[in-house]
């Protein structure tokens, strides 16, 4: 994963910056994505529980989230592709795909669940389905 490019295409639907909420979980989905660890520091619940179903992993606490994205070994990502991010109360989603340098690509959704439905609420607790794509 190249973390130290900015070169990297994001394209969002239009009409995601009405909500507040919405940009977050782009934000911090891109954040993930590029190992952007401020950011991640800034929306995630120190106890946060990633889910990535996947690999069969259960990852616990902001510290192992960020090891474990600092530990990745994967090829640059060319492009990052938003399809639609739903919000509603303290629950939110976000699909669409990921290019790599290699070609590879990734259909990935992630679900969010946040600590409250606050505006300061952080996020708590995010199940990944990431399947490489057929195209």
């Amino acid at each position: 994963m190249d973390s130290s490019s900015d070169e990297t295409k994001i394209i969002i639907p239009e009409g995601c910056g009405n909500a507040p909420r919405k940009q977050i979980v782009i934000d911090f989905t891109v954040a993930v994505l590029k190992q952007r660890i401020e950011i991640i520091k800034q929306y995630s619940d120190e106890s946060i529980t990633w889910y990535q179903l996947k690999d069969k992993q259960k990852i616990e606490g902001r510290g192992s989230l960020i090891a474990a994205l600092q530990n990745e070994n994967r090829a640059g990502i060319d492009c990052i592709e938003i399809y639609q991010v739903i919000t509603h109360g303290k629950f939110a989603s976000i699909n669409g795909l990921i290019s790599l340098t290699d070609d590879t690509k990734i259909d990935f959704c992630e679900v969010y669940v946040f600590s409250s439905t606050a505006k300061s609420g952080k996020i708590r607790e995010i199940k990944s389905y990431r399947l490489e794509s057929l195209n």
